[in-house]
């Protein structure tokens, strides 16, 4: 039998993050106009995949599948941000949520937007 250590030594990390969202349109809508996100090319309908501006991380929105969206409170994604005051400030005047307001954190000063489907979203400054 295989100890837990062994298996995740199998891990080699993670390459890609999607999130189930109520209305796919909304959604691209906030996270390229609000926070900053570009789209990549449609490659699907029901999907689009939004990139950092240096491309270096994309993650996936898409309509669910099955029955709705998960809880927005199972996942946890933290992006690095050149300017978190300014991302806040985007964010509550787009009507966001902004529950937490900059201040200093653990990989230094921090603010959460959530998003239309109720993702709450870690920005960090670089």
């Amino acid at each position: 039998m295989m100890s837990d250590i062994q298996a995740r030594q199998h891990i080699m990390g993670l390459t890609f993050a999607g999130l189930e969202v109520n209305d796919l349109e909304a959604s691209k809508t906030f996270y390229r106009d609000v926070l900053g996100f570009s789209e990549a090319p449609a490659v699907r309908p029901d999907a689009v995949i939004m990139k950092t501006a240096d491309g270096l991380g994309s993650f996936a929105l898409k309509q669910p599948s099955g029955d709705g969206p998960k809880s927005a409170t199972a996942v946890a994604l933290w992006f690095a941000c050149d300017d978190v005051d300014a991302l806040a400030d985007r964010a509550r005047k787009a009507g966001a949520p902004v529950p937490l307001a900059p201040q200093n954190g653990p990989f230094g000063k921090m603010t959460v937007v959530v998003d239309p489907n109720g993702y709450s979203l870690t920005f960090h400054n670089a």
